[in-house]
C-alpha cells in the first residue's frame, strides 16, 4: 500500500534544503544572524530601560535602534557575550538594508589602510584581520573576543572604522593652555564638568594614588580619545547612514565627552538620536550612577577573570583601558 504524505510534510521537505543551509551556517559562525532584522539568539541576558527599570526583550528594543543615528555600545573589554550582543545591535540598525557603519575604539585611525586593504582581498575572512593587524602586540584581550561583531560587519558589508588616536598620539601628554581650551570648547558649556568626571574616573581607576595634576592629564587624554572616536563616527555618518560605536563602558556614558559631541548636534554632530547601551556581566554590580549614565542596560555574560585591582595590595594597579 502506498503511504500518503501530508501537505505539511511536503512543505517541510520543499523547505529542507534552505533550512539545512541555515543550520549549517549557524553552526559554523555562531549566532544565527542571517539577515538584518532577524534576532535569533539575541534574547540572552537581561535588557533594561534605565530610566524606568522596566525589562524588555530585544525585539522591543530593535525598532528604537533602527531609528537611532548613533548607538554607543559600552562593553566590558574581552567579554565575548558583549560582542555577540553588539552584533545583534548592528543587525537591528541595518534593518531594511539601512546604511550603517561600525566604529571601534580598539582600532586606531592608523589602522584604516590595513583594514580596507584586508577587506578588499579577504571580504569573507574576518578572523584573519587580527593577524593582519598584529593584534597580539596591542595589549587588548584576544581578537576572538570581538569576532562575533567584526564577523557580522563583514557579513553585512558594513564599513569598519578605527576610532582611537593614531599611534603617535596614543600616550598621555601635557597639553598647552590653548590645546586644553580648544578641547573643552568642543564639548560645549558642560566641558569642565565632563573633564572633572573623567578626572574622577582616572583617580578611581588608579586606586586614588594619582596627584590632581596627573588626574587632569589622564582625564584630558580620555577626552582626546573620545573626540577622535567621535570624529571617526561623524566621517562614517557623512553619507547619511547610522553608526554603531563599540567602546569601553567608560566612553559610552551620557555624562562623558563622546556622547556630548554626538548628541543633538553638539559641536558639529548630527541632528539625530544618540542612544547609549551599557553592557554589564552577571557578576558586576550596577550602581545608580551606571543607570543614570545609559539609556539601556544589557546584562549578559560573565567575566571569570574579573578582579578588583585596588584590593591586590600596596602595588599600584596597572592602568586598564576604560
Amino acid at each position: 500500500m502506498q503511504r500518503k504524505i501530508s501537505p505539511n510534510t511536503c512543505a517541510w521537505l520543499q523547505a529542507a534544503p534552505a533550512v539545512l543551509f541555515l543550520l549549517m551556517v549557524g553552526s559554523a559562525v555562531g549566532p544565527a544572524l542571517a539577515e538584518p532584522g532577524l534576532y535569533a539568539r539575541c534574547e540572552e541576558g537581561r535588557i533594561v530601560r534605565a530610566a524606568t527599570g522596566v525589562e524588555m526583550d530585544f525585539a522591543s528594543l530593535a525598532p528604537e535602534l533602527a531609528e537611532a543615528g548613533f548607538v554607543l555600545f559600552g562593553e566590558r573589554h574581552g567579554v565575548r557575550a558583549h560582542a555577540e550582543a553588539s552584533a545583534c545591535v548592528l543587525s537591528a540598525m541595518a534593518a531594511d538594508r539601512r546604511p550603517v557603519a561600525l566604529v571601534m575604539e580598539m582600532l586606531s585611525r592608523d589602522d584604516q589602510e590595513a583594514i580596507d586593504g584586508w577587506r578588499r582581498t579577504h571580504p569573507e575572512n574576518a578572523a584573519g584581520l587580527g593577524k593582519e593587524l598584529k593584534w597580539w602586540e596591542r595589549g587588548w584581550p584576544a581578537f576572538d573576543s570581538w569576532l562575533p561583531l567584526i564577523g557580522r560587519a563583514f557579513g553585512l558589508r558594513v564599513p569598519l572604522y578605527g576610532g582611537d588616536l593614531p599611534a603617535r598620539e596614543s600616550q598621555p601628554r601635557e597639553l598647552t593652555r590653548e590645546e586644553r581650551t580648544a578641547l573643552l570648547q568642543r564639548l560645549g558649556e558642560g566641558g569642565e564638568a565632563i573633564l572633572e568626571n573623567w578626572q574622577a574616573a582616572m583617580h578611581a581607576a588608579h586606586c586614588g594614588l594619582l596627584s590632581p595634576q596627573e588626574d587632569e592629564r589622564l582625564g584630558l587624554h580620555q577626552v582626546r580619545r573620545d573626540l577622535s572616536i567621535a570624529d571617526a563616527a561623524l566621517v562614517a555618518a557623512a553619507g547619511g547612514g547610522a553608526v554603531l560605536l563599540e567602546v569601553g563602558r567608560g566612553h559610552s556614558r551620557k555624562d562623558r565627552s563622546l556622547h556630548a559631541v554626538l548628541f543633538g548636534g553638539s559641536a558639529g554632530g548630527s541632528e539625530s538620536t544618540t542612544l547609549s547601551i551599557g553592557a554589564f556581566t552577571t557578576n558586576e554590580e550596577i550602581t545608580s550612577a551606571d543607570r543614570a549614565a545609559h539609556d539601556f542596560l544589557w546584562v549578559v555574560g560573565e567575566d571569570k577573570a574579573a578582579v578588583e585591582p585596588c584590593l591586590l595590595g600596596d602595588t599600584p594597579a596597572k592602568e586598564q583601558k576604560p
